[in-house]
């Protein structure tokens, strides 16, 4: 099979003020793979090295119905952009998210980001993301009101678990935006799914891990540490999820130890040279790893299709 690309425009995000600027493309090389491999045991007694970071807004058939997407189709001549991505911070009231608000808030990131996609991206409306307080490690979207909520509270539960070896304040800053990137793609991926209105055909969970991780892997360096970052916290969630008495093997999110795999098959995938650490380390099982670059070529080209339609260029 032979998976490629066509034209994508380049997207631009400046990671940090002292990360140059760099190209992020969905899919931007031909790969040739001989066929697609073939589902191999895993197994789940390996030792877990991240519980659900995103929640759900409880969604009703009115909200649904009462919102305005873009419908896809296969031939779009021109679609009205009348939204972008809007980013607010607002004011803490415990100081303990004092330090994390201000980080979040002084680095620009988001903007930055948010700028960038509102310059490539038609959105019907505008998706305010709100950083703030929430009384409970949360990140959700909502669909009803197409808002995207970031919790201090969980920034604040993987800053502490991931600043404890840093050396600089360029590294400890760093830490801090990546415990909030691959959440913030992943919640974005709910609102795009939803807003555009896009064919999914797997668990929609899943699906924007996908979108967070391969967009995060694109971005250069700084973002494939943002990535990884994401694979730790579900590994640390993992741990704490493999002492519940029961797990919740109905919910709409795959288990913690599943999403860590899944993500660390991803980065895998998109450089096995680079990432051959993950499989020596046992981090991600040789079988699994046979069939990752066919993984996240797929999956790239896949997310290529769906949003192609709603490139402003």
């Amino acid at each position: 099979m032979k998976i490629s690309c066509d034209r994508l425009p380049r997207i631009y995000v400046t990671l940090m003020s002292w990360v140059l600027l760099t190209p992020v493309l969905i899919s931007c090389t031909e790969i040739n793979i001989k066929s697609s491999p073939t589902d191999s045991g895993i197994s789940a007694t390996v030792t877990p090295i991240v519980k659900a970071r995103s929640g759900n807004a409880k969604v009703t058939t009115a909200a649904i119905n009462s919102r305005t997407p873009t419908q896809q189709t296969a031939q779009t001549d021109e679609l009205e952009d009348t939204g972008d991505i809007l980013i607010f911070h607002n004011p803490v009231k415990d100081e303990t998210y004092q330090e994390v608000h201000e980080i979040i808030q002084d680095s620009q990131i988001f903007e930055e980001i948010a700028q960038t996609l509102n310059e490539l991206l038609i959105l019907p409306n505008d998706i305010p993301t709100y950083f703030m307080e929430c009384g409970e490690e949360n990140a959700y979207y909502d669909p009803s009101t197409v808002e995207i909520t970031m919790c201090y509270e969980l920034i604040e539960r993987y800053k502490e678990i991931f600043t404890e070896e840093v050396e600089t304040d360029e590294e400890y800053i760093a830490e801090v935006v990546n415990a909030g990137l691959f959440t913030f793609f992943h919640e974005l991926g709910h609102a795009l799914v939803d807003q555009l209105a896009l064919p999914i055909t797997g668990r929609e969970e899943d699906v924007v891990d996908e979108f967070a991780a391969i967009i995060l892997l694109q971005a250069g360096e700084e973002g494939e540490n943002a990535v990884l970052s994401g694979v730790w916290q579900f590994a640390v969630d993992a741990e704490e999820e493999a002492e519940l008495e029961e797990l919740t093997y109905w919910g709409e999110h795959s288990l913690d130890i599943q999403r860590y795999y899944n993500m660390a098959c991803l980065v895998y995938g998109s450089n096995p040279e680079k990432y051959q650490f993950l499989v020596e380390n046992e981090d991600l099982p040789a079988e699994r790893a046979e069939g990752c670059e066919y993984e996240y070529a797929q999956k790239s080209q896949s997310w290529e299709v769906l949003l192609s339609p709603y490139y402003k260029e």
